[in-house]
């Protein structure tokens, strides 16, 4: 098992722009709380270093001894929080999802929620990086829609048509279009500024992907 503190979870917010709310407390999926600050700390320490390390090596070549020489805490530390180095990974990409929720842009102005999160994650290079390196983007797409599907608590209100609005596949479709594309900006050097890409996804979002059957005539 690997944990997560408690006071980072609870009331969670989702990117807006989808328009999906998630309320998350207590056990989650795999998860049980951080009691104490300390052991929250000490979970962090860990997903700093092996981001660390799948900088500069593949992620079959990291051990768990060698992260916990590396991150100065004990076999036995690591296995209060973590149940193998999977664990690691995947709580390293969950809680940059919840933080990207938080994520306040230093330029001053009122930033739409997309905004928020590509400038997010224009600052988690590193982590974009270590993915890219061992082709795992698109596990930060599958934990993002993981957490929206077991979590949601009110529907997708403003895209798409009533009849997909709240369904599963709505979700699928929003989160794996977006990340996909957050995923290609990193890989071509994030080529576009924040305000190109927002403006750019949102006429996407906004733009029918195909004509109604009476356009046609």
């Amino acid at each position: 098992m690997y944990t997560i503190y408690q006071n980072t979870v609870d009331n969670f917010l989702f990117h807006d722009i989808l328009k999906i709310v998630f309320r998350i407390g207590g056990t989650i999926n795999m998860y049980t709380m951080c009691i104490t600050e300390k052991t929250a700390q000490q979970q962090i320490q860990f997903e700093d270093t092996f981001l660390q390390m799948l900088l500069e090596m593949h992620y079959d070549d990291t051990t768990i001894s060698e992260l916990c020489r590396r991150a100065g805490l004990s076999r036995k530390i690591f296995y209060r929080l973590f149940e193998k180095k999977a664990d690691v990974l995947y709580s390293m990409l969950d809680r940059a999802l919840l933080e990207s929720d938080c994520y306040t842009p230093e330029e001053p102005g009122n930033h739409t929620e997309l905004y928020r999160f590509l400038a997010y994650w224009l600052q988690k290079k590193d982590l974009l990086d270590a993915l890219q390196k061992d082709h795992t983007g698109n596990l930060l797409t599958d934990r993002a829609i993981q957490i929206a599907k077991n979590h949601m608590s009110s529907p997708v209100r403003s895209f798409g048509p009533k009849e997909v609005q709240g369904s599963p596949e709505a979700i699928v479709f929003y989160l794996s279009g977006i990340f996909s594309t957050l995923l290609i900006w990193h890989e071509q050097g994030f080529n576009q500024s924040v305000e190109e890409l927002e403006q750019l996804m949102l006429r996407i979002l906004t733009t029918p992907a195909m004509k109604s059957p009476t356009e046609y005539h």
